[in-house]
């Protein structure tokens, strides 16, 4: 038996060159059943490459079931990221300057993560495959001793590489049975090192040259730990994708489309900048149907058109190219032109002297910027799918003194998320943080850094109705502004109770195509149900002494003009408001204003009472009894006024009233 042993490992020595000086196998040594690396792990790993007289650092995430691995590592001070894709067969690197490179895993001889195919799928590789250690290593076992003040089992195994003439011992130090770790786990990875010489290797041709090398390597690991990477309330998510934030990899393989944008949303916005240290807020009413915009928010510094430290409200009417800038205590307002510079304005292409409103999908930048699918992560504990991007001079007018560079990053509720608010319910991918980092530069400057961060609550995709673009308070002198109010059918009264602002909005469109004005123009809506008879009310504004700039402008009616037009179709029995109650309380109905009501410039109260005077005539013997009651009238006078006030005055808050 001896000699054929011996002969055996003659032919491997001879057969495959291995060098008995760096090792020599034993299978044949028996020893306690091997450790097993978990499915999924982090560590960090110290290695010391003695032979290149360096240290490197390297903390690894390695996660089998969901197909992922990420590296960063930490050489000379500098930090290098890498993010592997097996559903792509792609590899990111993020290099210390920041910058992304795009390389395909399947032309790449170097991917510390390895794989294989399953199915056609690419899989990443068994950790025991990756980290070499195993059953399929011929594994020796050589005893206990202690790493580190800690009491470990000892491995190693020989490998041989002919095209290089290499060997290599490779020794591994687990953690005996039994001895407590830090993260619990039994039998976990103290130690690797690394012993071996091979051929030297022609830098040009990879192919080996003259000379050979020896190495000597120990790796180090530390903080070894099986459980996921954990956020918050004990949700996992991708740690290593999270460091990605804020990079963009050219090149890189899209797999998810951004989500669409509606054409209606309003949204809070929470702007936190980490390098003013400030925080900021902000609401946003989008209505690209009717081309109107509104923010509201808190200057947070002295800018050319500050109305002063109060809450400021900016309505972009794109119909006719203003910008109504409204402060309150005390009211202020100002009207110019929209500025070509506005979020919601871009530069029209053909007049660059003009602008126009964006659409949803060109606000968020999803116009003309490659976005690129990052994957999954977590935001404010919420799931979300990624997009990110980078813009160079994006949207700059002719002739701009500036330059830009930007990364956008877009978090969004993943698809399995849903939002609910007070108008939508069970909405699916809804914006929630927008990430900008990047640099501006004014001609001749040196390049300054910016990184905000916008967090987006209250998220809500149905109808901006008008009333949120009130401007009346713009309108203080009495010859800008005409009131109205006019009768229609009683029998939908009760169907208008119910639902009072869908009936006003409807109203204001009616109004607002009668009198051929922009829905704008029309505010300040009301009713009144008196002796069964349904009153309808409102304000019709006069167009500013003001010059828009916007391509969608339309013909502003002077106010007479609008209200005479206005008039002539009610008096015609033409004047009709289609109203669309919710299905559950009735179809959509017209209701037509009654011929010869219409009404202007007068108090309603004051025109009620002329109507109720006129129609009372008393004869002389009531008189007496009119004297009697004046007796009783005394004791009620104060529950009358009330009572009065109560029917008479306005039953509802003037649509789009604000304050």
């Amino acid at each position: 038996m001896k000699p054929v042993i011996v002969l055996l490992v003659c032919c491997l020595v001879l057969v495959t060159g291995q060098d008995p000086d760096i090792c020599t196998p034993s299978p044949d040594n028996p020893g306690p059943p091997l450790p097993a690396f978990p499915d999924v792990f982090q560590t960090s790993i110290e290695g010391n490459i003695q032979a290149l007289n360096f240290t490197v650092v390297q903390h690894e995430s390695y996660d089998f079931p969901n197909n992922n691995g990420a590296l960063m590592s930490f050489t000379n001070g500098s930090r290098t990221r890498h993010l592997y894709n097996y559903a792509t067969l792609e590899k990111f690197t993020v290099h210390p300057n920041g910058s992304c490179t795009t390389s395909n895993m399947s032309a790449s001889p170097r991917n510390f993560f390895s794989y294989h195919m399953e199915n056609g799928q690419a899989h990443i590789d068994k950790a025991s495959h990756i980290l070499h250690f195993g059953q399929e290593f011929n594994e020796t076992y050589i005893g206990t001793t202690t790493v580190r003040g800690i009491p470990v089992n000892h491995w190693y195994s020989c490998t041989y590489r002919e095209k290089y003439n290499a060997t290599y011992k490779l020794d591994y130090y687990f953690s005996v049975p039994g001895y407590q770790t830090a993260s619990g786990r039994d039998e976990i990875p103290v130690r690797a090192e690394l012993v071996g010489r091979r051929r030297n290797i022609d830098r040009k041709t990879g192919q080996p040259a003259e000379g050979w090398k020896n190495i000597h390597n120990i790796y180090d690991f530390q903080n070894f730990h099986s459980a996921p990477s954990y956020h918050g309330n004990g949700h996992p998510y991708n740690k290593w994708m999270y460091e990605m934030e804020g990079v963009v990899c050219p090149g890189r393989v899209n797999t998810k489309t951004v989500p669409k944008i509606p054409d209606q949303f309003y949204v809070e916005v929470e702007i936190v900048n980490e390098k003013n240290q400030t925080v900021s807020y902000m609401k946003e009413y989008y209505n690209y149907k009717d081309k109107l915009v509104r923010f509201d928010f808190h200057p947070e510094k002295k800018t050319s058109w500050d109305l002063g430290a109060v809450q400021h409200k900016i309505i972009h009417d794109y119909n006719s190219g203003l910008q109504y800038m409204i402060a309150y205590s005390p009211e202020n307002c100002t009207i110019a032109p929209i500025r070509n510079m506005s979020y919601d304005a871009a530069i029209d292409e053909k007049d660059h002297t003009k602008v126009h409103m964006k659409k949803g999908y060109e606000l968020f930048h999803f116009d003309d910027k490659t976005f690129t699918y990052g994957g999954m992560t977590w935001a404010r504990r919420i799931g979300a799918d990624v997009w990110s991007a980078r813009e160079v001079d994006y949207d700059l007018p002719p002739g701009s003194k500036y330059s830009t560079d930007i990364v956008y990053e877009w978090f969004f509720s993943a698809d399995n998320w849903t939002s609910t608010t007070y108008s939508s319910i069970n909405q699916t991918q809804v914006p929630i943080r927008l990430l900008q980092k990047g640099t501006y530069t004014m001609e001749g400057g040196k390049p300054i850094q910016f990184d905000l961060l916008m967090n987006f609550f209250n998220y809500d995709a149905s109808e901006q109705f008008l009333y949120h673009f009130d401007v009346s308070m713009c309108f203080k002198d009495p010859q800008m502004k005409k009131r109205v109010f006019f009768r229609m059918p009683a029998l939908y009264n009760k169907l208008v109770e119910g639902e009072h602002y869908k009936f006003y909005h409807s109203v204001q469109v009616a109004m607002a195509e009668a009198a051929g004005l922009h829905p704008l123009r029309i505010t300040a809506v009301w009713h009144n149900i008196l002796d069964s008879q349904l009153w309808v009310g409102a304000t019709l504004l006069a167009h500013p002494d003001v010059q828009g700039d916007s391509v969608e402008m339309q013909p502003q009616k002077p106010l007479d003009d609008a209200f005479n037009d206005f008039k002539k179709l009610v008096d015609a029995n033409a004047m009709v408001v289609r109203f669309r109650p919710d299905p559950s309380r009735g179809e959509e109905v017209y209701l037509t204003a009654m011929p010869g009501t219409v009404q202007t410039n007068q108090d309603f109260v004051d025109f009620m009472r002329k109507m109720n005077s006129t129609s009372n005539k008393y004869e002389p013997g009531a008189v007496a009894g009119i004297a009697i009651g004046t007796v009783l009238l005394g004791a009620v006078i104060g529950l009358g006024v009330g009572w009065v006030i109560w029917r008479y005055r306005l039953q509802d808050v003037p649509y789009g009233t604000q304050t």
